[in-house]
């Protein structure tokens, strides 16, 4: 009976190949040279390799070839590993969470004895980037520790308020905020909660599901002492359900009221209070319900209002409105030129949880520009990545 062929990631067998050929001192030139590399890896790993599997891997036969777990393990021990395991894991930038570490990451938000913490402590903050970075490359693990960090009051306010990850919400982010709003009760949690849930089924056009968010968001008491990223999220989620599944006049009775609570808003103070927060959501919403002038309105009302703050430019906030503010500008004159402005945007230096799905808009808006339809593929590919339908099927044209 045949060996039931090996699941091999193709790109690591060909660094282990390359690996193996590095660390000989002649060349694969003809077939007599693979039986030379087999006794001399069998020699090194005290194991049994022969020169046919070598001529196979390396192409000198046609025999299609897949190599078993134990031809692997023995490639990996020729090259310092113990096993085909460990030398794949060492390929990647991180190894996989274990236990240990899990416990670790979760008890730092074990503040229980410690009194008059604050919202953004900058210590806190920067530990919880890397707890958020370090989840990223172990999503199995984020998965298992949704409902530990959801169950921690501090893990709710530094983890999960502070990094709504846009570019993983709609493949598997979405199961914390599912977690948060078994745990968090509160009004403000509530509508934090609902609104990620509500914005991951929009974007992947799940009207039942979008009903019945927004249905809870209106639920909550909306005033101007709920936190202003809250109030953008409130009113610009509401206006996009208006538009794609309720009546678009309602929306623009939404966008009303939002001016009439925004005056009331703070525009200083600690809490990140000083930045234009409701602004920042609300003007991506506009550009999603084609009212460019009324989200040029709101960019304008943003940059007379609040002060530059540099911590929000290196994470690149400012240039994420700018672009928003850029396209809203090329939808309403198709003959404004966007290139010197583009110029000066890095998506590089888009903040982490929405790198994707800025670059996305990035890639589009240099479409709109010069009509270079590898642009729009870039921005349609990254739509793709995060599983982001709306953006692939309604925004990303021309």
């Amino acid at each position: 009976m045949a060996r039931k062929p090996t699941i091999v990631n193709k790109e690591n067998l060909e660094r282990t190949k390359e690996m193996v050929l590095e660390s000989i001192d002649f060349k694969l030139l003809r077939s007599v040279d693979c039986d030379r590399l087999g006794r001399v890896v069998s020699e090194q790993t005290q194991t049994h390799i022969n020169g046919i599997t070598f001529k196979r891997l390396y192409g000198f036969t046609k025999y299609p070839f897949n190599p078993s777990i134990q031809t692997l393990n023995i490639l990996s021990q020729f090259l310092g590993y113990n096993n085909w395991y460990e030398l794949e894991m060492s390929f990647n930038d991180s190894q996989p969470i274990s236990n240990r570490e899990l416990d670790i990451l979760v008890s730092f938000y074990d503040f229980d004895l410690i009194n008059n913490i604050e919202f953004h402590d900058g210590g806190i903050q920067s530990m919880s980037r890397k707890i958020a970075l370090r989840f990223r490359e172990d999503v199995t693990t984020f998965k298992r520790a949704t409902t530990l960090l959801a169950q921690k009051k501090y893990a709710q306010v530094f983890f999960i308020e502070h990094f709504p990850d846009y570019d993983n919400l709609c493949k598997y982010y979405y199961l914390l905020y599912e977690e948060y709003l078994k745990y968090n009760t509160e009004n403000n949690g509530k509508i934090f909660g609902h609104a990620m849930l509500f914005i991951k089924s929009f974007w992947l056009e799940n009207e039942q599901d979008c009903k019945h968010h927004i249905a809870e968001m209106r639920g909550a008491n909306i005033s101007k002492e709920v936190y202003p990223y809250l109030v953008g999220r409130y009113f610009a989620y509401n206006m996009l359900y208006e538009t794609y599944y309720g009546k678009e006049t309602k929306a623009y009775k939404y966008f009303d009221d939002y001016l009439e609570i925004r005056k009331q808003l703070p525009k200083s103070g600690k809490r990140f209070l000083d930045f234009p927060a409701s602004e920042y959501i609300m003007v991506d919403c506009l550009l999603h319900i084609g009212a460019y002038s009324k989200c040029i309105e709101i960019l304008e009302l943003a940059a007379e209002e609040f002060p530059l703050k540099m911590e929000f430019a290196r994470k690149g906030y400012y240039r994420q409105m700018q672009l928003i503010g850029l396209i809203a500008h090329k939808k309403l004159n198709p003959k404004f030129d966007l290139g010197a402005y583009l110029a000066e945007i890095d998506p590089d230096g888009f903040y982490f949880i929405s790198q994707k799905y800025f670059s996305s808009y990035y890639y589009y808006a240099h479409y709109l520009n010069n009509g270079d339809l590898a642009h729009l593929k870039k921005a349609k590919d990254l739509a793709t990545e995060m599983g982001n339908i709306f953006l692939n099927k309604n925004f990303l044209h021309f």
